[in-house]
């Protein structure tokens, strides 16, 4: 079913289909929240606040055929302000944990592989959440500038300073401890922010 479809069947009172879009889209929403808290429980309290909201707030949906971005977008800004109430309140300790892969290929090449993405994952956990989200959507879900700007309703330049900014900041971090600049293969500078 399309996500234009879903969404005019949510507009028009269908709660039925908020089981589809729930399977449909949980593994995506989850994905971006469990980015911003690097916290399993916490990725899941925010999945479960934002399928809890979005019926009251589909009207806002402007492009229904971005129904999973505005989603995931939803679940970005749940998991900043669930992490901005914890730290305040006291009780948010930073934990690290990966999201489950289902890919193997050997388990050789699944260790390396793991060990890099968790040294990367480690040093992005370190920076503000405006930073981690825009390099979430850039090179976790591979989104185009453009995209980000309106997913994030920032403008184009915001998104691109944040990038920029973003690996400024991954460079100082990385810098002192020495690591190999082939881990930052993945992130170019900034001529390569388009």
């Amino acid at each position: 079913m399309k996500e234009e479809t879903i969404v005019q069947k949510l507009k028009n009172g269908d709660m039925q289909i908020l089981r589809l879009v729930y399977e449909l889209f949980f593994k995506s929403v989850y994905q971006a929240a469990f980015f911003i808290t690097t916290d399993p429980s916490l990725a899941e309290d925010t999945v479960h606040e934002v399928f809890l909201k979005f019926p009251n707030r589909i009207e806002q949906l402007e492009d229904p055929s971005k129904l999973e971005a505005w989603l995931c977008r939803m679940a970005s800004n749940t998991a900043r302000d669930i992490i901005r109430h914890r730290s305040r309140s006291g009780f948010f300790a930073e934990t690290g944990g990966d999201c489950p892969d289902d890919q193997t290929v050997s388990p050789e090449t699944t260790l390396l592989a793991n060990e890099d993405k968790t040294t990367i994952k480690q040093y992005i956990e370190r920076l503000q959440p405006d930073y981690k989200i825009v390099i979430y959507f850039k090179y976790y879900q591979d989104l185009k500038i453009e995209e980000i700007s309106k997913i994030l309703d920032i403008p184009l330049g915001t998104v691109k300073s944040r990038l920029i900014r973003a690996r400024a900041e991954l460079r100082k971090i990385i810098a002192p401890e020495n690591l190999n600049r082939q881990d930052m293969s993945g992130l170019p500078d900034r001529k390569g922010v388009k």
